[in-house]
């Protein structure tokens, strides 16, 4: 049991393996990177407009349309103050959930690369993982635009927010690991998980504040890890104050603790990848 919770605690092994491989890890970065928008006309510009989109929708909807209040410490009557808490909540969850649904496929659609002895496939899904990231801090940056010129209210402690960022992408890295190793095994885990994210989707308050649900119910939120990254990152990027310290402490040890696992679990599954593959 100690030497089951010592591996399972121990980062080394997974360092270890980056760094020796980081160039190997480099080259599939990029190589997802351009895969992303391969064969469109407007290639990266794409993972602008598809979020300013987005927001552009979110802010006439909300704040002309339906004149949505969230009932939280900044002004709710400044226009566009709905529609820019709602999207802080959708960059978070956004980077999960395109982290989980890339890598339940990504050992599928590269098992020419598993009957190669010598590479290292935990590179596979941890690839994916940075390149969701990557893309995901687009999002905040044109979050940052819209606090800057629809709020007019950017705070310095907006640059706390990698304190949420960073367990936000091992979390996400660790359920990447867990659903590329058993996505091998079980096909039907990517369509699972499509329904899994929408549930979790409204599980997360990204359109409503926890405390507009009743008491009851609001433990069941808590549950869900994402909640409590939502909720911090709003509070350091949109309310100027500092986070909960023990919710922080919590996050990083909870999101370490999945990392490894998922590491540790896709290591130890991926002896049998070749065979069904």
């Amino acid at each position: 049991m100690k030497t089951v919770i010592m591996k399972l605690i121990n980062p080394l092994p997974c360092i270890k393996l980056m760094v020796e491989n980081r160039f190997l890890l480099g080259q599939l970065v990029h190589r997802n990177f351009e895969a992303r928008f391969k064969g469109s006309y407007l290639g990266l510009i794409w993972s602008f407009v598809q979020p300013l989109m987005m927001l552009s929708v979110y802010t006439f909807v909300f704040t002309y349309v339906l004149k949505a209040k969230f009932g939280v410490p900044i002004e709710d009557t400044r226009p566009g103050a709905f529609p820019m808490i709602m999207f802080c909540g959708m960059a978070v969850f956004n980077i999960f959930s395109d982290t989980v649904n890339s890598c339940s496929t990504i050992v599928n659609t590269n098992s020419n690369l598993v009957k190669k002895v010598v590479f290292p496939l935990e590179l596979l899904p941890m690839s994916q993982a940075l390149v969701c990231f990557i893309f995901g801090l687009i999002w905040f940056f044109l979050l940052m635009f819209g606090v800057i010129f629809i709020l007019n209210s950017l705070r310095w402690t907006a640059l706390l927010v990698p304190l949420m960022l960073v367990p936000l992408f091992l979390f996400s890295a660790g359920c990447g690991f867990i659903v590329s190793a058993f996505g091998v095994y079980i096909r039907d885990l990517p369509y699972m998980i499509g329904v899994v994210l929408q549930i979790l989707f409204f599980m997360t308050p990204i359109f409503y504040s926890v405390k507009s649900v009743p008491p009851q119910f609001q433990v069941f939120l808590y549950l869900n890890p994402l909640c409590e990254m939502v909720e911090q990152t709003r509070v350091v990027f949109l309310y100027g104050q500092f986070p909960n310290w023990s919710y922080v402490v919590i996050l990083w040890l909870g999101s370490i603790l999945v990392f490894h696992f998922g590491f540790l679990l896709f290591s130890k599954l991926k002896k049998g990848f070749a065979d069904v593959l």
